[in-house]
């Protein structure tokens, strides 16, 4: 019988998740703070995020979107 190790799992994806909303909202303060254009491009790398994974977030698209206009 194998262990069941659905709730460690989710918690780890949970916990990077997080991590990862984190960085991009840090990513995002920062460039506007240095005045650089706030681009999917731009919030990827200094966050070391997927652009991929920034458009499925629904609020930093949002706010990357606003910014960027």
């Amino acid at each position: 019988m194998r262990a069941d190790n659905t709730a460690f799992l989710l918690g780890s994806a949970r916990a990077r998740r997080e991590a990862a909303l984190a960085r991009a909202e840090e990513a995002l303060r920062r460039l506007d703070r240095d005045g650089t254009s706030i681009t999917f491009a731009a919030v990827a790398n200094a966050a070391s995020v997927s652009r991929s994974w920034l458009y499925r977030e629904e609020r930093l698209r949002t706010e990357i979107g606003r910014a960027h206009v």
